[in-house]
C-alpha cells in the first residue's frame, strides 16, 4: 500500500455499524468494501456467515447485561 492509503476499519460498537443489515457485512467480505478487498474467493460462504455471527456477537457482548445471562449460568460470571 502507498503510505497515507490506509483507511482505519469502522468500529463494530458504533450505532451506524450495529444497525447495518447482516447481508451488509457478508457483501463486504465477499466483494470488499473501500481498501479492503474481496475475500469471497478465498472463505467458504458457511465461513464468511460465521463470520457475520461472530461479529455480531462481539456487538452484543459490550452491552449485555447480567439479566441477558441465562439464570443457570449467572453464578459461572462472578
Amino acid at each position: 500500500l502507498k503510505e497515507g492509503t490506509w483507511v482505519p476499519p469502522s468500529s463494530y460498537h458504533t450505532k451506524l455499524v450495529r444497525e447495518r443489515p447482516v447481508g451488509f457485512i457478508f457483501n463486504a467480505i465477499t466483494h470488499g468494501i473501500r481498501n479492503m478487498p474481496a475475500y469471497g474467493p478465498q472463505i467458504p460462504v458457511a465461513d464468511r456467515w460465521a463470520i457475520v455471527s461472530y461479529v455480531r456477537a462481539l456487538e452484543l457482548s459490550q452491552d449485555a447485561t447480567v439479566n441477558e445471562v441465562p439464570p443457570e449460568l449467572r453464578n459461572q460470571l462472578r
